[in-house]
């Protein structure tokens, strides 16, 4: 699809320039909800009055200090397209020009809706003149040469067996809905969703001068074909094992298991002829899309493509086609109310298609270097903290531990913005072509992925912009990253406490830092390759600890009989609690050095550090949304990713004074240690 893009297992999840609020304050005990002990439910305790009083916006399908956070940088990032876009004279190529342009052409919404659906004449025309098998295999490939994935997903990751280099990674897609399962439920809250699919599917092939009759005929064809691949497809919960990414073929054995679609071809389209071999990730899937190719009439893939065409194009064509999108995809499926503002909705645009461009503008208004140098110090804290862990593990042999500690000694740490800016000067950007920009945006990036195919792997290259309020741990470099727009306040405050810095900003780094040992992130060595270096005995160890986190979490009912999924979610889970034990443990190593232990505002250094590790997670979510996000997000809900960690955790137990009989205690031998 246009809009989408392919979740690479490389990826697990600002400095404030703007004056703080209220809301702001390092532990905010307006928060607090004064009736509930904090041993009964933590997250409530110390978010219970905002829980009661906020409010998710309309535009919003959750609310909490991340969109705080994200909308704080959105309005710079406001101010800053908006004066590259009146700037007179910007050099062609430069980031000012490149993004004062895009910016202007998506805010034009006259000619935007003046142009209709003729941004996509041309695909249209090409799936029009199909004849055939060959037709289909020869539009998918020069259209993901375009940087469109139809039918099934590319990209460029180092390889898993040799992580020095970058191969071609091609995997299972070609699904509407956000996931495999919701096809293949059959539950009457599944089925009547799938009921709105269609009706959604034909409402939109209108656009493309469909019949009433053809559009209803045409949608029950689309969602025929989508089941049979959602059939194929692996479950979420089976591609967080990253053995499911990596089926190395070579092209012609490839061309063997399909052929009914010439991977040959594929390549030499992409400009890769001479690539030996490349992953073939999901053979199953492709089986039944081979299958399809031969068995499917024309017509049939027609009204298919057609459908992703228009579906994926959605955001940057016309208002009418937008806002019968946005019905389904945003309100249907999410919950939400209204469309954001146009402003943010063509910011997030910009951050998709110029994204290094205008994080090179946004560093240089919101980023001190003195944030670095406090992030490096409590880096080093953590992986101190991390080493001991390891060195003091009773259920880990030495054999095993040996190379853990390795491992974490090799971790490679990013802070707030490449080394390397990304060049865009060869991107054509003009206005009034909003549509044309974000193809050729698309096309431009491919070519980025494609060029690094068959090369060494590039060690400054980010894989998050560093406007983006996120971070994450890349397994196959090994590394850690920390992008500027997460660095600010909650989450990093450079005039709070330790405490409350190691609460959350720490957290996070031990979080990052723990999913080089979570389920999928231990199966990679230090140097990024998939090689076991555990002994038999210590994985096993190792498994039937992590099975008692998913029980943990699979007790967890945020709506009514919907219950987290532990095992969708037990790469985070043993993120979140090894990365706040080694945080709790690097801050008594700090408080120690610097004899900072006096109570604030009546809290100790540790309750202050458990209170901002909760109040940063504090966050409202419509029922739409929280459905969509048990079902296919591998993050658990906040209220359990603040409460879920801490409860196995006697360092909170001591310092809130929690006792047999209070809601959250767990009898030692229940509570989950693993690192």
């Amino acid at each position: 699809m246009i809009r989408s893009k392919l979740a690479k297992l490389a990826l697990s999840g600002m400095f404030a320039v703007a004056a703080l609020t209220a809301g702001d304050k390092p532990i905010n005990t307006d928060y607090f909800d004064k009736d509930c002990k904090p041993c009964d439910d933590f997250y409530k305790y110390a978010n219970g009055a905002w829980l009661k009083t906020a409010e998710i916006p309309a535009e919003e399908s959750n609310y909490g200090m991340f969109q705080v956070v994200r909308n704080r940088n959105q309005d710079l990032l406001k101010q800053i397209v908006q004066k590259a876009g009146d700037a007179k004279g910007a050099l062609p190529g430069s980031p000012r020009q490149l993004v004062g342009d895009f910016y202007a052409s998506g805010m034009d919404q006259k000619t935007i809706d003046a142009a209709g659906i003729k941004p996509l004449a041309s695909y249209l025309a090409e799936i029009n003149g199909f004849k055939n098998a060959s037709d289909i295999g020869a539009f998918v490939s020069a259209s993901h040469r375009g940087g469109l994935d139809f039918l099934f997903g590319f990209t460029s990751l180092p390889d898993f067996s040799d992580s020095s280099m970058e191969i071609a990674y091609c995997v299972q897609g070609g699904l509407g809905l956000p996931d495999r399962d919701y096809y293949l439920k059959e539950d009457a809250e599944s089925a009547e969703l799938r009921k709105k699919y269609r009706a959604h599917i034909a409402e939109m092939l209108r656009f493309l001068d469909y019949s009433a009759a053809d559009a209803g005929k045409a949608a029950g064809i689309i969602m025929e074909m989508e089941t049979a691949l959602a059939q194929a497809s692996l479950s979420a919960v089976e591609r967080r094992d990253p053995a499911t990414w990596y089926n190395l073929k070579t092209q012609a054995e490839a061309d063997a298991a399909t052929p009914n679609f010439s991977w040959s071809n594929y390549f030499k389209t992409l400009a890769l002829s001479e690539v030996k071999q490349f992953s073939f990730a999901h053979p199953k899937f492709f089986a039944e899309m081979d299958n399809m190719l031969a068995k499917r009439p024309v017509s049939d893939w027609q009204h298919y493509l057609r459908w992703h065409l228009i579906s994926g194009a959605a955001p940057f064509l016309s208002a009418e086609i937008r806002a019968a999108d946005f019905a389904f995809s945003s309100t249907t499926l999410r919950g939400v109310e209204e469309q954001q503002p146009r402003w943010k909705q063509v910011i997030n645009a910009t951050n998709s298609v110029l994204g290094e461009a205008l994080g090179q503008m946004y560093v240089a208004e919101a980023f001190p270097p003195e944030a670095k140098q406090r992030m490096m110090v409590m880096i080093d804290d953590l992986r101190v903290a991390l080493k001991n862990r390891l060195k003091n593990l009773a259920w880990m042999s030495e054999e095993t531990k040996k190379k853990a500690l390795i491992k974490a000694d090799s971790f490679t740490p990013h802070i707030g913005y490449p080394d390397e800016w990304r060049d865009y000067s060869q991107l054509k950007i003009k206005r009034g072509d909003y549509a044309g920009n974000l193809l050729r945006g698309r096309a431009h990036a491919r070519a980025y992925e494609i060029h690094k195919v068959g090369k060494p792997v590039n060690p400054k290259e980010w894989g998050m912009n560093p406007q983006v309020v996120n971070a994450y741990y890349n397994p196959l470099k090994n590394e850690i990253v920390f992008p500027a727009g997460i660095l600010q306040p909650p989450f990093f405050n450079m005039s709070a406490d330790d405490a409350v810095n190691y609460g959350a900003i720490g957290a996070v780094i031990g979080h990052e830092l723990m999913h080089g040992f979570d389920d999928a992130g231990s199966r990679f060595d230090h140097d990024g390759n998939m090689k076991n270096w555990w002994t038999e005995d210590d994985r096993e160890k190792f498994d039937a600890r992590a099975a008692e986190l998913v029980a943990q979490f699979n007790g967890y009912e945020p709506l009514e009989g919907l219950f987290v999924n532990g095992e969708l979610t037990l790469g985070e889970n043993i993120a979140d609690l090894g990365g706040l034990t080694i945080s709790y443990e690097a801050l008594q190593s700090r408080l120690a050095k610097t004899g900072n232990t006096a109570k604030i505002d009546g809290f100790t250094p540790s309750q202050r550090f458990f209170l901002s590790w909760a109040q940063a997670w504090r966050r409202l979510y419509r029922d739409e949304e929280l459905t969509v996000r048990v079902k296919t997000d591998p993050h658990s809900p906040s209220q359990y990713r603040a409460n879920g960690p801490v409860s196995n955790m006697p360092t909170f137990y001591k310092a809130f004074g929690c006792k047999q009989g209070d809601a959250m205690f767990r009898d030692e031998k229940d509570r989950v240690v693993i690192w």
